[in-house]
């Protein structure tokens, strides 16, 4: 299933029979692709995560944001194996997208249970078994268990698609989704033992002490950082920059792949690491001016890193809106005024949503009022989910056609 651009050799399911095209001309497809994801969104957000429309959920006294945080990052996992395994086998079974939609977010589901009602709590009754408050230890379990899909969406994925499948691009499937399943997998377990199992606090007593200090490493949120600043330029380049510059600068694979891999990996660790100043300097003083009230210098602080991390994720929605709803549109100009526009189309449409989530987030999703309290992940990985979903599994239908 192509990850970019046509210019260049992504890997595809050529044995495939489902085809799908637009019913309607750019940006139109793309305008109403993103209304569906979004009302999708919005509403089952409603119907089963909303904090204003649930009491707090008594199973292991989880709150019930955190189950979206939950679904959305396994769901993600999910996707991003079906991406590797190019929907086999379902996609030799039915020629209608919605056919194989529906089979694919069945199996997706599959994955989300084993994850969420097996795996999930297995960890947590070893990784918190010194915890007595019930909360606190799923808390910590939760959160370091839940990283896996931070760790597969950013390094596994990056590797995997950087270098095109190399040098499996000809082997069929299932065999060649077999080979790139446990390479990316072990690339992931392989970041998340050294980022974000010794973050957790094993002996924690309170949600505030779950993880270790912002000041120390490895730390949960500076390592979160990393892994969605590195997915947000892995992704820009890769799909949205179709590969520009790796391409100019190894042509060739795996060189073109490692160039990547390096180049995204350090991108994503300078930006993670001086991003929460650029909040603390431009985002907080914009908060401040609007009638925002500062917490306590720690929890101001924890804003400033909850404020980096979610902008990336903004951003990383942004660029697979414009490279899978709008198909890189524009086309028709030059390649430095395409790169151009799409990029900018990525800024602007991050940083609007971003702050439209601050702003109206309390009416629209329950948040808290507090600018520097606010947590937009678990709606956004909900949102992330349902968007790739949408884009990969169901192949855009019905705003796609199968021919």
């Amino acid at each position: 299933m192509a990850l970019a651009g046509e210019k260049i050799g992504i890997p595809s399911a050529d044995e495939a029979p489902l085809i799908v095209m637009a019913r309607y001309k750019q940006p139109k497809a793309g305008l109403l692709s993103i209304l569906i994801v979004f009302l999708i969104s919005l509403i089952t957000w409603w119907v089963f995560f909303d904090p204003r429309l649930h009491n707090p959920l008594p199973l292991w006294d989880m709150e019930i944001t955190a189950w979206a945080t939950v679904i959305g990052g396994f769901g993600l996992i999910g996707v991003v194996w079906a991406i590797w395994f190019e929907n086999w086998p379902y996609y030799n079974w039915f020629r209608t997208p919605w056919k194989v939609g529906l089979v694919g977010t069945a199996i997706n589901a599959v994955i989300i249970i084993i994850f969420a009602l097996v795996l999930l709590p297995f960890f947590n009754s070893i990784y918190s078994s010194e915890i007595t408050n019930p909360y606190i230890a799923w808390f910590v379990g939760a959160s370091i268990f839940g990283a896996l899909s931070g760790s597969c969406f950013s390094f596994g994925v990056l590797w995997v698609a950087g270098t095109m499948y190399w040098p499996f691009f000809k082997i069929k499937q299932p065999k060649r989704g077999i080979i790139i399943w446990i390479i990316g997998n072990a690339i992931t377990l392989i970041v998340w033992f050294l980022l974000f199992l010794p973050a957790g606090e094993r002996l924690a007593t309170s949600e505030a002490s779950a993880v270790k200090p912002i000041t120390s490493f490895p730390s949960y949120a500076f390592s979160l950082g990393w892994t969605q600043w590195l997915i947000f330029f892995s992704l820009l380049t890769l799909m949205v920059f179709e590969y520009w510059p790796w391409s100019k600068l190894g042509r060739k694979q795996p060189f073109m792949g490692i160039i990547a891999f390096i180049s995204c990996t350090l991108l994503g660790l300078l930006v993670s690491y001086f991003f929460p100043s650029i909040v603390q300097n431009l985002f907080d003083p914009f908060f401040v001016a609007i009638g925002g009230i500062p917490p306590d210098p720690v929890t101001r602080l924890k804003g400033w890193y909850m404020m980096s991390i979610t902008y990336a994720i903004f951003l990383v929605c942004a660029v697979v809106l414009v490279s899978l709803f709008f198909d890189n549109w524009p086309k028709k100009y030059t390649q430095w005024k395409n790169f151009l526009f799409r990029f900018l189309l990525v800024i602007g449409i991050g940083t609007l949503t971003f702050l439209g989530y601050y702003l109206l987030s309390p009416v629209l999703f329950g948040d808290k009022t507090n600018f520097w309290q606010m947590n937009p992940t678990p709606f956004l990985l909900w949102f992330l989910w349902i968007e790739i979903l949408f884009a990969y599994v169901w192949r855009k239908w019905p705003i796609y056609r199968a021919v």
